[in-house]
């Protein structure tokens, strides 16, 4: 398993949401909820990228 993957499970725990599955697309992933999906990179470029991810799990999970 790839550290982003990894740390996109430890996020989504952290944040105390339920992850359904991590589908990779091309140089992204799909990160699966029961609310939808949302699209991360598999590369983060910054530290700036996880936390606009995790605000991005709090706006579909609000």
């Amino acid at each position: 398993m790839r550290k982003v993957v990894r740390e996109y499970q430890q996020l989504c725990h952290a944040e105390g949401v339920s992850l359904l599955g991590i589908e990779p697309r091309g140089r992204h992933y799909a990160l699966h909820f029961e609310r939808g999906f949302l699209i991360a990179a598999s590369t983060p470029s910054d530290h700036r990228a996880r936390h606009n991810l995790r605000a991005a799990i709090r706006r579909l999970h609000a």
